[in-house]
């Protein structure tokens, strides 16, 4: 019997200790509709709190800790506020725990009370005192002599699993989930909980659960509204976060003394330089542009700075794919002086692709000027040749060297930032495009009509959905294929390096980088102006003079490592 206990025991320390999921302590909550202006004092760890007054300015803060079984047992301390944050919140510090002393394992109310210049706002939670990661090991070590022989091992297990739990030891993955409701001037509920991971720039896929009045769990998103961090299902960094969910008027007149939720995670980690970031924000001025690294893209996605004022490129890693169409995808059709024939590649080196095409602003900070037709900071550049991106002397000698002209877009950029960045092959730039489909477009769609169709719509801006009024779009307007990079299909037409080669073969190639010579490059992707969806397509190939330069010619950066 001993030995099952302990067994038992175990089991739920280490589950404890190891388990993804966690649920909150129950709490009150009042889901009748108010509308009164909202006001909540939050505390952001055991030391510190912070607030933010409705009215005056904050001039003492007073917290008083109470048994709810034994209302003789209390405690308060008084603290100044420290100065005013930038954002409006004031920061109160102290060094003393008010509910030191108190018993463990047992709940008191925790009431604070914040007075300024013209008013005095008062908040009350529940607070849990833990037992001390010593007394735990006291316990351990005294049991440890009371037992013998194969229980004594057992018990070894119960105990590092405790130490693990409550000595911070083996840290558990979601943790230290509370919930508070806003009230009582609001519906909302602020749920706070940490996350733990041994890498260095952790990501969290979290979904929220509740349950109330013993009732079956339920989903938080179906029933209300998450924002805030980890509101769209994923949330980076170890350390506490805060989720806020109101619910829905489904809850309006639901009150109850029973209601808890549960944060569920699971790592889902990317290398720590999925990302590259050049910083282009010193222009022509900078003798150098700063290049960092990320794992993942921003929480809510890539903000306007990246389409101007930094350039971003995603990690693309080697692997085989079929280049090409086949025969019966709708819109090829094989000319005279293109086509599609497929055929199997294999590309051997990892290589940074731009997650947009080059932007105005981007051009412009590196050449100091904007030649394009249709302006707009954030939209693609255009009206640029290949000699003006690579070179007219040196820059002419693909494939026979990689070099560039000094003065070009990449000659500068090579050179303020040390690394010899490019333009794609004919194949990086499909494998790129496809991001592992296999279908016309990469939203793994066909064309329904290779002229106008609703497939081609959602990728990207041509002559079908409003282009030739319009002109190209602001990157990132349109759907981003499996490796989030957009605007692969459409808006402006890209800059390959090969010299163009009309029947690229059936065979198997490896690295292939086109023709040895000829008297125009490739090009890919169709534009805005291109007036037949068929242009679009992932395998759609097209060509132009090395020192053409239309309004509809743009590029995207590579970088082969």
């Amino acid at each position: 019997m001993k030995k099952a206990f302990l067994f038992l025991a175990a089991a739920l320390l280490c589950l404890s200790a190891f388990g993804e999921e966690c649920w909150s302590d129950r709490f009150h909550f009042d889901g009748s509709e108010i509308t009164e202006e909202s006001f909540l004092l939050m505390p952001t760890d055991p030391l510190n709190y912070s607030t933010a007054l409705a009215e005056g300015e904050p001039r003492s803060l007073t917290v008083t800790v109470k048994d709810k079984d034994v209302p003789n047992i209390s405690a308060s301390l008084f603290e100044r506020h420290s100065e005013r944050a930038k954002d409006g919140k004031v920061f109160w510090n102290y060094t003393d725990k008010a509910y030191s002393g108190f018993p463990a394992e047992d709940t008191y109310l925790l009431t604070e009370t914040v007075e300024s210049d013209v008013e005095t706002k008062t908040f009350t939670r529940s607070v849990t005192i833990l037992p001390e990661p010593l007394a735990v090991a006291i316990i351990a070590i005294l049991g440890f002599f009371c037992l013998r022989g194969r229980s004594r091992g057992l018990f070894i297990v119960l105990a590092v699993s405790a130490l693990g739990v409550f000595g911070g030891r083996i840290e558990p993955l979601v943790s230290d989930v509370r919930c508070q409701q806003n009230t009582p001037f609001d519906r909302s509920v602020t749920i706070k909980y940490k996350l733990f991971s041994d890498y260095p720039d952790p990501r969290f896929e979290v979904k929220f659960y509740g349950t109330y009045n013993g009732g079956s769990e339920f989903d938080l998103s179906e029933y209300g509204t998450l924002s805030r961090d980890g509101a769209e299902g994923f949330t980076y960094g170890s350390g506490e976060h805060r989720t806020l969910w109101t619910p829905s008027r489904f809850f309006d007149y639901t009150v109850t003394d029973d209601m808890k939720i549960k944060v569920e995670a699971v790592e889902n980690n990317q290398p720590t330089n999925t990302y590259m970031v050049i910083d282009l924000s010193g222009g022509t001025n900078a003798a150098k542009f700063a290049v960092s690294y990320r794992a993942y893209e921003p929480p809510g996605g890539w903000t306007e700075e990246y389409k101007t004022t930094k350039l971003v490129l995603r990690l693309v890693q080697p692997g085989t794919f079929i280049m090409g169409s086949p025969v019966n995808e709708v819109g090829r059709h094989d000319y005279v002086w293109m086509v599609e024939t497929q055929h199997q590649v294999t590309l051997t080196k990892p290589f940074y692709v731009g997650v947009f095409e080059v932007t105005q602003k981007q051009y412009e900070l590196i050449m100091g000027s904007n030649p394009s037709w249709y302006v707009g900071e954030a939209r693609p550049v255009e009206q640029v040749s290949y000699e003006m991106i690579r070179g007219s002397e040196k820059g002419a000698e693909w494939p026979s060297n990689g070099e560039v002209d000094d003065n070009t877009f990449f000659g500068i950029l090579r050179s303020k930032t040390g690394k010899a960045f490019d333009l794609p092959t004919e194949a990086q730039w499909e494998y790129a495009c496809r991001a592992g489909t296999t279908t016309a477009l990469n939203s793994g769609k066909n064309l329904s009509d290779e002229n106008e169709c609703q497939e081609a719509n959602e990728v990207g801006r041509y002559f079908g959905n409003e282009g030739w009024e319009l002109g190209h779009a602001i990157v990132g307007s349109y759907l981003p294929n499996a490796w989030g990079l957009y605007d692969m299909h459409g808006n402006v037409y890209e800059w390959c390096l090969d010299w163009f080669k009309r029947d690229l073969g059936a065979d198997s190639v490896t690295d292939p980088v086109g023709a040895s010579t000829d008297s125009y490059r490739a090009m890919r992707g169709g534009a805005w102006g291109s007036g037949v969806a068929m242009m679009l397509r992932s395998a759609a190939r097209d060509k132009q003079k090395p020192a053409d330069h239309y309004w509809y010619n743009g590029l995207r950066v590579v970088l082969v490592l």
